[in-house]
């Protein structure tokens, strides 16, 4: 361990002089890693001593409820606050404080989808160095460039937060040839993300409705050929790229087009943690959980209640 006067200099300069992590490695003439291993040290030696004097907004009566209901998955559920942008605050930090625990040892590969709750959430965590985390995609991509809750632009955020490394897929979410399709996966550019994806610790992901392909011109334009086994009134909804009813069972895998991970590598990840904003995704939401899509889900009140009310 570090002299105490060198770890309490430290601790001083990032805690008291909210010096950044880079002028400290530089002051010091350490790495970024050593930075944030000496000051967990000064906290575990005592030197750095943290109060938590909020409460934790969390409404651990329902997610007890949800649990014993709903068994093998853990809930997480964020109180509402007086409207949806500080309510959306605080699902945001505490799934960034949640996400902090999960790479805490910092060797982890994490899966990340897209959406807009996933993007507030990489906002939300710490700037500190995590060299050996590495976040993929394991889909590929779903085509929203316009907008900031594209998949390649998560991973790549996600990793300059953490100094960690990114790998990418660089080709559509949906292909509707087969051949062409599975002529990719024995493309190198794609080989190395694919192998890396299908070792992952945890993923994180949304769900969606049918509306979130509407809302993307390509995919709306070719929804019958995409779906073509599919009859879009049976679905609930969507995660992983794929559709599935209220039970959580997948309706179109024997002619899947999605381009990634397959199903059964997607289930065998052993943490799928999915954030859910708001309550107009109730059905996806039961349908994911009644399947056993995910293992740990994030969620507001709002969202904790309507589930309840609409399984009673």
């Amino acid at each position: 361990m570090l002299e105490r006067t060198i770890l309490s200099q430290i601790a001083e300069d990032y805690y008291l002089n909210k010096l950044p992590f880079g002028d400290i490695s530089k002051k010091y003439n350490i790495s970024r890693y050593l930075v944030n291993k000496y000051l967990n040290e000064a906290v575990k030696v005592g030197i750095v001593k943290i109060e938590i004097t909020e409460n934790s907004n969390r409404n651990p009566q329902i997610e007890h409820i949800l649990c014993d209901k709903f068994k093998d998955i853990n809930f997480y559920v964020v109180q509402d606050d007086i409207n949806n942008i500080t309510t959306s605050e605080h699902l945001a930090n505490f799934t960034a404080t949640y996400v902090d625990e999960v790479l805490q040892d910092n060797n982890k590969i994490v899966g990340l989808t897209w959406g807009e709750t996933i993007y507030t959430m990489i906002d939300s965590l710490k700037n500190r160095p995590l060299e050996r985390v590495k976040f993929t995609q394991f889909l590929g991509e779903n085509m929203k460039y316009n907008s900031t809750a594209g998949s390649m632009r998560m991973v790549e955020r996600a990793a300059k937060k953490v100094s960690g490394e990114f790998l990418t897929l660089p080709a559509p979410l949906y292909i509707l040839n087969d051949s062409v399709r599975n002529g990719l996966y024995s493309e190198p550019s794609l080989q190395n993300t694919i192998a890396v994806a299908d070792n992952m610790d945890a993923l994180i992901t949304g769900v969606g409705t049918i509306l979130s392909l509407d809302s993307i011109p390509i995919w709306k334009q070719n929804l019958n050929a995409i779906f073509s086994t599919v009859n879009t009134q049976e679905i609930a909804g969507l995660i992983y790229g794929r559709p599935y009813d209220i039970n959580g069972r997948f309706l179109n895998l024997e002619a899947d087009k999605v381009l990634g991970l397959s199903i059964d590598q997607i289930l065998k990840v052993p943490k799928r943690i999915c954030l859910v904003r708001g309550k107009s995704k109730y059905k996806p939401v039961i349908g994911a959980i009644k399947g056993k899509l995910i293992t740990d889900v994030i969620m507001t009140e709002g969202m904790a209640y309507k589930i309840l009310n609409e399984t009673s």
